[in-house]
């Protein structure tokens, strides 16, 4: 399970309304039908987080380290201007130049 708070772009002490905000932005970026997977890591990320017992539910449990690619969405976030040095992440990711 990838780290909900990357996924939604949260700080790891957001409240109830910052997780339903940042939910509500991140699919209006990302419809359903645009891009169904991203739209479904989108709302387990929110289901991870919905209340209070469930952020604490998710800090207990889910102790698998971030992957690169989450580090670098939470650095250039969806709909961000993309960065030159962004562009060159993606193309090491892709195995390119």
């Amino acid at each position: 399970m990838s780290d909900p708070y990357l996924t939604l772009g949260l700080p790891p002490d957001a409240d109830d309304a910052a997780v339903y905000a940042a939910y509500l932005a991140a699919v209006k970026t990302c419809p359903p039908e645009r891009d169904p997977q991203r739209f479904q890591a989108l709302r387990t990320a929110y289901e991870s987080l919905l209340t209070h017992r469930a952020r604490l539910a998710t800090a207990l449990f889910n102790q698998e380290p971030p992957t690169l690619l989450e580090v670098l969405n939470r650095a250039d976030p969806v709909g961000a201007p993309r960065r030159p040095a962004r562009a060159l992440f993606d193309a090491l990711l892709r195995g390119g130049d």
